[in-house]
């Protein structure tokens, strides 16, 4: 899990996220979700599966335009196999704008 806190509320407008596996096959799954109040509560922006093979597929990109003003706390989470296999979670890039 990956938590961004800010002391100032911010306005997103769009969030990349790009995760890649080059070794294992495996379906990963994330949830990404803000909040307005320093993280008592959340609210979900996407819950999202999708399948890695090395052999023909090793990267995801999921670019996601939104309106979210006053978030003070984004958070990531990610379940590397939802099979419960040993894999290790693969983001590689996160970008907010």
């Amino acid at each position: 899990m990956l938590r961004l806190l800010s002391a100032k509320p911010l306005s997103l407008r769009h969030l990349r996220l790009m995760f890649r596996e080059e070794e294992a096959e495996r379906t990963q799954e994330f949830l990404l979700r803000w909040s307005s109040d320093g993280g008592t509560s959340y609210r979900e922006i996407v819950r999202q599966q999708y399948n890695f093979s090395p052999t023909t597929t090793t990267n995801q990109v999921e670019d996601y335009f939104v309106e979210l003003d006053g978030v003070t706390a984004l958070e990531l989470s990610i379940v590397p196999d939802i099979s419960g296999g040993s894999a290790r979670a693969s983001l590689e890039q996160l970008q907010l704008a």
